[in-house]
């Protein structure tokens, strides 16, 4: 009797061991581990290394787990690279030795294979949890990039260089494969204005962060841009822009107004030879244009002429460099002379940007054959408010994945517009696309709600969410903005009337209830608190009969302080409060 007890009792004591055993051959772990080992090939790659670190770094910020490269570990975990996959394409999968191997067709490929086991594992103070996400997936399209404007002194141009950085890495473990800026010349009397100098210096070490992970880097240029002090005799003449424009524009077909363009850029290209960027956007209107004669139309005259000598010492600068051609604003005389030019000659363009403008017809070329591969430029930030991240958090996923079912057929991929982070949401969700077209808007919300605030929390703000989605619209109210002198004189929210913003009550509470379930780091996140606000914005502009109380001011200057705002801040990229919030 006393020997068939200790059977059944070591039976029972041999269970957890043999099912430990089952979980490890099939890599999946019961409990959480403290110790990662992550093994690299022997001589890795600087890109690997920072792969591997930046693997770490996210693991140990989340959770009380050790990530070493040697060494025992509970998990280990292994980077390969073996082509054959997919370009940029990776594999998640476990070896016989229970050790979990995530395989890159190339160093992209380990990032974004990093990036997808990252976001589905687990985290907490007593250790990390992997992820059973196993397959393989390859992006669809070659361009998934993001264009960070860097201008009106928004949270790209003031935010500390250290946290934007943190921000193109998130980004790129996202999928994002390409980050462009804009070197915004009218902020500055020259290329030796020490103000330039210091705004070149924090763009090159943006680059620097995305080389670090092999993304490509790239540069937008207006075809006519010029500095604050550029000559007034050759200012362009007044009329020919679309959209907005700035009075230190140059035309190429005055007397050495050419030349001035062409020694900027040179001078530009020169300073950037060291970072080599891979693209070079070339820009028509909203910057850019001129209403002369001679170089009317715009679009398909004058700026090509400007176009293409900058090509030409673009290449011979960058010679590795593809120039992309914007066609923003164009209107349909000007994409018939570009078919017929490009017809005879296209050899100075390597890829055509084109996006279709809301309220601006023209803009659309459906009838347009292109012979080389077109790119978008979707519109995440702007998209119907005022001003541009006031409010908070602009989730419009929906709206994104209708809008990119009706031309993914003809695009290559794009650059969707950023004007700050409050249209984060959005940029995973185009980046998600660009990389499948099948994945739905709602998985791609819950794989961030998972990775960004809690897997408990999932269903709860998913429904948030998909509330503030419907309620977006234009705000404003008498005296918002009074007295403040707009650069562009352009306010496009003016008049707008309360809307019924059904469920923002439910919203509100329900986003409270989140908050105390929420891990700390999730709670005080900018992510959350963008979320937190705008939904607090919503409920209370709305009990307010749209008119803003004490809370709303309150969230106003938290957003301020998230943003970076500074007394340069143009109000169109701050919430519509007077101060900085510093």
């Amino acid at each position: 009797m006393i020997y068939k007890k200790n059977i059944l009792k070591y039976t029972f004591l041999f269970i957890p061991f043999f099912l430990w055993m089952v979980a490890r051959a099939n890599g999946t772990k019961l409990s959480e581990v403290k110790s990662i080992r992550i093994i690299l090939a022997e001589n890795p790659t600087p890109v690997l290394q920072n792969i591997a670190n930046l693997f770490s770094q996210r693991v140990q910020e989340r959770s009380g787990t050790k990530v070493n490269t040697s060494g025992d570990a509970e998990l280990n975990i292994e980077l390969l690279i073996k082509p054959g996959i997919g370009t940029e394409g990776f594999t998640i999968a476990d070896d016989k030795n229970g050790n979990i191997q995530i395989i890159g067709n190339d160093q992209r490929g380990v990032l974004y294979g990093i990036g997808k086991f990252l976001r589905t594992s687990g985290y907490s103070k007593a250790g990390f949890t992997a992820g059973k996400w196993r397959g393989t997936s390859v992006p669809e399209k070659p361009v998934r990039g993001i264009y960070l404007a860097t201008h009106f002194y928004n949270y790209y141009q003031n935010a500390p260089v250290e946290e934007v950085g943190r921000y193109i890495e998130d980004l790129a473990l996202w999928g994002v494969n390409s980050i462009i800026v804009w070197y915004d010349m009218h902020h500055f009397n020259g290329f030796d204005d020490p103000e330039a100098v210091t705004y070149r210096d924090r763009l090159k070490r943006f680059m620097q962060t995305a080389r670090d992970l092999d993304v490509k880097v790239g540069f937008t240029m207006v075809g006519n841009e010029g500095y604050a002090n550029s000559p007034a005799d050759l200012r362009a003449v007044p009329g020919g822009s679309r959209g907005g424009c700035y009075p230190t524009d140059i035309c190429p077909n005055k007397p050495t107004g050419m030349e001035y363009i062409l020694k900027t850029r040179n001078d530009f290209f020169d300073w950037c030879r060291d970072i080599n960027p891979e693209y070079l956007c070339i820009w028509p209107y909203d910057q850019g244009g001129c209403g002369c004669a001679a170089c009317q139309p715009w679009g398909s005259n004058g700026f090509i002429k400007c176009a293409k000598s900058i090509s030409e010492i673009a290449r011979e600068k960058l010679p590795e460099v593809k120039i992309i051609l914007s066609t923003w604003y164009f209107d349909r005389t000007e994409w018939e002379t570009l078919s017929s030019e490009f017809a005879l000659d296209h050899g100075w363009v390597d890829m055509i940007l084109a996006e279709g403008i809301p309220d601006y017809e023209n803009s659309r070329f459906s009838s347009y054959e292109c012979k080389l591969p077109v790119i978008g430029f979707p519109e995440i930030s702007m998209y119907n408010t005022f001003p541009w991240g006031g409010f908070g958090a602009t989730p419009l996923s929906g709206h994104l994945a209708g809008q990119w079912e009706k031309v993914r057929d003809i695009r290559s991929g794009g650059f969707p517009y950023s004007e700050g982070i409050f249209d984060d949401i959005s940029k995973v969700t185009y980046t998600q696309l660009y990389w499948n077209h099948t994945t739905t808007s709602e998985e791609i919300l819950k794989e961030y709600i998972f990775w960004e605030y809690s897997p408990e929390v999932v269903t709860d703000v998913l429904k948030v969410i998909t509330t503030l989605e419907k309620n977006h619209h234009m705000r404003w109210w008498p005296g918002e903005l009074d007295g403040v002198k707009l650069t562009l004189d352009w306010f496009p929210s003016k008049g707008a009337t309360p809307q019924s913003d059904s469920g923002a009550e439910e919203a509100y509470a329900l986003v409270r209830q989140v908050d105390t379930r929420l891990p700390e780091r999730a709670q005080k996140s900018w992510r959350w608190r963008l979320i937190f606000i705008r939904t607090m914005l919503d409920a209370e502009l709305k009990a307010n009969g749209g008119s803003p109380n004490k809370a709303c001011i309150k969230g106003f200057m938290e957003l301020m302080k998230i943003y970076h705002t500074s007394i340069k801040t143009d109000p169109v990229v701050k919430p519509p409060v007077s101060g900085t919030g510093e």
